[in-house]
This record gives C-alpha cells, structure tokens and sequence, in this order.
C-alpha cells in the first residue's frame, strides 16, 4: 500500500461524550505499534475539566492527537463520525468508542487487509474485559454467547486469517474504511443510530466494495452498563434493524425471530387456555427455548469457569426480549430519536 509521506498512514475518529474512559482510550492507541503513522481526532465536548486537562496533557505530548469540541441535538454519534472522517487527512480512518483500549498491534492488523485494493472496509473483534463490573461483564457474555447468534463471533478473538463477511457482521466500535468510499457514501445517516455503520456498510457492498473482518484486530471493550441500560441498548439496536429493513437492506430472517417470539407469545398464552394443541405447541417452544439459553449459558460457563455466569440464564432472555420489544416499537411508532446525548 502507497503511501504519501506527508499523510497519516490512518487517522482514528473517537466521537465521545465525554466519559473519562477516553483518556485510557487514547493512552492505549499512544502505546500501540505505529502510533507515530497517526492522527487521532477526539469529536465531542468535554465537560469535565479534570478530563479535559488530561486530554489538553496528551495533545501537548503528542501532537497528532487533536480535539474537535462539538456536540449535536440528535444522531450525535453520526454527525461527529462524519466531522471526523471529513477533516482526516489520512486515505483509510478507523472509528473507535470512547469506552476502548486497542491490543498493542491493533494498528498494523486493522491496516492489513487494505493492502487489497478491493477492501473498502474492516473490522475487528470488541472483547469483554475481565475487570469490569458484573452487570457490564455479563452483557458482553450473553452478546458473546450461542444465543446471540452469528453476531457471537464479533465478540471473540480468533487465530485465522481475516475473512470477508457480509455487511451485517461488523461492529461499530472497532472499524476502518476507505475516505474515498465514506466520501461516496455521503458519510454516515445520522437517523440510523446505534445502526449507522450498518446502512454504511450495506451500502458500501452496493458499490462493490469488499468487507473483512480481521479476528487479531482486537480492542477491549469497557462500557460503564447497568442491566437497564444494557436492555434499552437491545431494544435501540431491535428498533434499527426495523429501521434497516425499512430502508431496503437484505432481510436475515433470524434477527426478527425475538420480534417473532414475542408475537407467538401473545397468540399462544391465552390461546392454550381454551385449547390443548395451542398448550403442547406453546409448551414445546418453550422447552426448545429453555434448552438453548440453558445450552449457551453452560457452554459460556465452562469456559470461563465463573459461576457467576449462571446469571446468563436470566440475561438471555432479557436480551432477547428487549430486542423483540424494540423491533415492535419501531413498527408501531417509528423513527423516534435513539441518540445518546
């Protein structure tokens, strides 16, 4: 891969909201391999002036890291990714949460796969830490778990080779894509938040362009989660991908099965009231139910050998449930503001 000498060889967009976490995010990418080859753009406003003064510290310390102080009334995080990828000057930008720590090598593996003209766009695992409270620890388990379906692997780190997947297999907070193909695109919708980088990168495969999911390419995910937030985070990401198919992705019939589920439910309860088939069928589903979460919690459970992970028997469900319930608001009352301020 070229590149110009006088460019950045990636710049990192990290919009934030301001959470101290961002201080060890951009400490993280200071210690990495290749940090010299950066530019990282911090996008959002600082509210407290102790985070603040570190992150002046930092700036001062490296130049490459600048902050860009900006905030908006809706599709926050949308609007400041598209602040940050327009004023990169590097050819390839990578997006990262502000609740982060990249792997020491996290910039030459996200940058492999782009030696391929072809790729316009890559990600990388987001790991669930071991030093995070239980409530934050478990949400990454059961979104990590068999339940979760074939967004699971998003959430583990691999041995292979990166591998091209489809749109809907990259996440968010630990990605990179071509400027020239953002610039295509017209950036990222800000009406799709927590979904932006999904419509992107359904888009970005209507312009041929390849997706790679690079299973070394790793950052520690940290997010500060109580069990409530983590439900209202299930029901945004339910409400999107409504929003998704509204808009014309390609239908994956296994995401609308916890919106399937919840409708089954309030056909069959009282229906097996007055009739003994609609009793075995609804008994049967919720036995095959039961022997998955029971399955994936106890797979979950022996590899970690935390007995606390027992409680993945309730947060599966919850999950699954709160998924459903936000697919079906979005259906009956949508487009309503999903942006976290």
């Amino acid at each position: 891969m070229q590149q110009d000498p006088a460019k950045p060889m990636l710049t990192v967009v990290i919009p934030t909201l301001g959470r101290p976490f961002v201080v060890r995010t951009l400490a993280s990418l200071a210690a990495a391999e290749g940090f010299a080859d950066l530019e990282v753009l911090l996008v959002g406003k600082i509210q407290d002036p102790a985070v603040a003064e570190e992150i002046r510290a930092l700036s001062e310390r490296y130049p490459q890291i600048q902050h860009l102080p900006v905030a908006f009334t809706s599709g926050d995080s949308s609007q400041k990714k598209n602040i940050g990828w327009r004023t990169a000057r590097a050819d390839i930008v990578a997006f990262l949460d502000d609740d982060v720590e990249v792997m020491a090598d996290w910039v030459i593996k996200i940058l492999e796969p782009f030696e391929a003209s072809a790729v316009g766009l890559v990600s990388g695992p987001s790991l669930v830490p071991e030093d995070i409270p239980l409530a934050a620890r478990l949400a990454g388990q059961a979104l990590s778990s068999l339940a979760a379906g074939y967004v699971a692997h998003r959430y583990l780190r691999g041995q292979g080779a990166p591998r091209e997947v489809g749109w809907s297999q990259i996440i968010g907070c630990n990605m990179a894509c071509r400027k020239d193909l953002l610039l295509s695109l017209g950036g990222f919708d800000p009406s799709f938040w927590p979904g932006e980088e999904m419509i992107a990168a359904y888009q970005a495969t209507g312009q041929s362009a390849r997706i790679i999911f690079h299973p070394q390419a790793c950052v520690f995910h940290y997010p500060r989660i109580s069990l409530g937030s983590f439900l209202r985070q299930m029901m945004g990401y339910g409400a999107t991908r409504i929003r998704l198919i509204r808009a014309g992705v390609a239908i994956e019939p296994s995401t609308l099965l916890p919106g399937l589920g919840i409708l089954g439910l309030l056909i069959l309860l009282p229906g097996a009231l007055v009739s003994p088939w609609l009793a075995r069928i609804l008994g049967v589903g919720l036995m095959l139910y039961a022997a998955l979460v029971i399955g994936a919690t106890l797979l979950k459970l022996g590899n970690t050998r935390r007995w606390a992970d027992l409680l993945l028997l309730l947060y599966i469900p919850l999950m699954h449930l709160s998924y459903g319930i936000g697919e079906w608001l979005e259906c009956l009352r949508p487009n309503r503001d999903l942006s976290q301020r």
